[in-house]
């Protein structure tokens, strides 16, 4: 691999939306609702409130989007980073379902806002292959299929190391799962379109503008800014993974882990056809998380995985996804990496999102590696708790949210973590 012909910090993505420049927004004195945090949750929450009626200003301190909703692999499906029979063991049967109700409203949400929004996210419902490493882990993942059929009737295919040979040019996997319904987007399209269809109904969507404190003590709620005060009436935080230290009480609920992806040169939509036939998004049970699917035109292929669960190198992030691609896919051997990049998934303790208000501020956060179809449905949701609908109720209002021990929003404890799932891998002979 030639890395001085590399993208490096450039994520694919943004060859068919590049970053948007500083452009001259003028802030307003006061409005009534100030969103920090210009990703899908922000933007959803906002077109939502616009259409209500409200004055809406959503601040960003980078170009709008230029987190995580342009960086992820796009992949959406209906679930958590639980599984069902993980719900059910912590919460009880009739929670868990109503936690997996929810994730199966978020993908139907996704859908629709797509259609009615008439945007172009290049939406593909190829169905989604999880596959199994181990014969411990195909067993689990089926018994989770199976109750997931039972109480949702889920079109979920059960395949023996046979079937997934014909779904992929790959033997590496003991047997998988087909969640047919999942699918992807081109996220850094589906978050244009929504960018575009925020600030049609009336936004202020202000990038480069750092929110550098929240004045909870005035009445109205200020908003300091690098360009200004906001005297808003409701504040509402939608940062996830990039929340920094503004916020304190919220910064110490959301742990910043670092994903990282590449996109391979392109190599021809019948060389990667040759190799996953019929277009799948591909996931795996290893704790390093490896996620790998066709490019929305069917030219790359795309991967993603924690090469490290701390900030590294770009350069040695991407020689180790280039390396997994190729034990993957042998015949790979040849092709080199166009796009290196990295995002940040917000993680909480909980391992589901949390949403409601705390110290004043209201937020929506927690993406837990699933984002993609959840978040702009809580930034909806969190918007009609603002207006004070009933609609706004989800199955995550009652899970509480907590704070990480020793911890301010500063991850020291991360190499520690990458060590862990590293070590954790090798025991259970991932």
């Amino acid at each position: 691999m030639a890395s001085q012909r590399t993208a490096f910090g450039k994520p694919y993505w943004w060859e068919a939306v590049p970053r948007e420049a500083p452009r001259a927004v003028e802030l307003p004195a006061k409005c009534d609702v100030a969103i920090i945090g210009a990703g899908y949750t922000g933007l959803s929450a906002a077109l939502t409130l616009a259409r209500a009626g409200r004055s809406v200003v959503v601040l960003d301190s980078e170009a709008p989007g230029q987190g995580a909703s342009s960086r992820s692999g796009g992949m959406i499906g209906h679930g958590h980073r639980l599984s069902y029979v993980e719900l059910i063991g912590r919460f009880g049967a009739e929670k868990a379902k109503a936690l997996v109700r929810e994730g199966i409203a978020s993908l139907d949400f996704l859908k629709s806002l797509i259609a009615d929004e008439k945007i172009d996210a290049k939406l593909q419902l190829t169905g989604r292959l999880r596959g199994a490493w181990t014969e411990a882990a195909l067993a689990s993942m089926r018994r989770d299929a199976a109750a997931l059929r039972r109480d949702f009737d889920m079109p979920i295919d059960d395949l023996a190391k046979a079937d997934v040979q014909r779904e992929m040019a790959a033997d590496i996997y003991q047997g998988a799962v087909l969640f047919r319904a999942h699918g992807a987007v081109h996220p850094a399209l589906l978050h244009q379109g929504l960018l575009e269809r925020a600030r049609e109904a009336g936004v202020v969507v202000a990038g480069f503008t750092t929110v550098t404190a929240v004045d909870r003590e005035a009445n109205p709620v200020v908003v300091r800014t690098v360009r200004g005060d906001i005297a808003a009436g409701e504040v509402v935080a939608t940062t996830n993974g990039y929340s920094g230290r503004t916020l304190p009480a919220l910064a110490r609920r959301i742990v910043a882990i670092p994903s990282f992806m590449i996109a391979t040169e392109s190599l021809g939509e019948a060389r990667v056809r040759s190799l996953i036939p019929n277009g799948r998004m591909i996931v795996e049970t290893r704790s390093t998380h490896r996620y790998y699917r066709p490019s929305p035109d069917g030219t790359r292929l795309v991967i993603g995985g924690r090469a490290a669960l701390h900030p590294i190198h770009l350069d040695i992030a991407a020689r180790w996804l280039m390396s997994e691609l190729r034990a993957i896919f042998p015949s790979l051997r040849d092709v080199r990496v166009a796009h290196a990049w990295t995002g940040n998934v917000a993680m909480t303790r909980s391992d589901l999102p949390g949403i409601g208000q705390r110290d004043g501020i209201w937020y929506a956060l927690g993406c837990n590696g699933g984002g993609v179809a959840m978040m702009p449905h809580l930034g909806r949701k969190l918007a009609l708790k603002i207006l004070g609908r009933p609609e706004g109720r989800t199955a995550f209002d009652d899970i509480p949210m907590p704070a990480v021990p020793l911890y301010n929003g500063t991850a020291w404890f991360r190499p520690l973590m990458t060590w862990w799932f590293r070590a954790s891998d090798k025991l259970r002979g991932n």
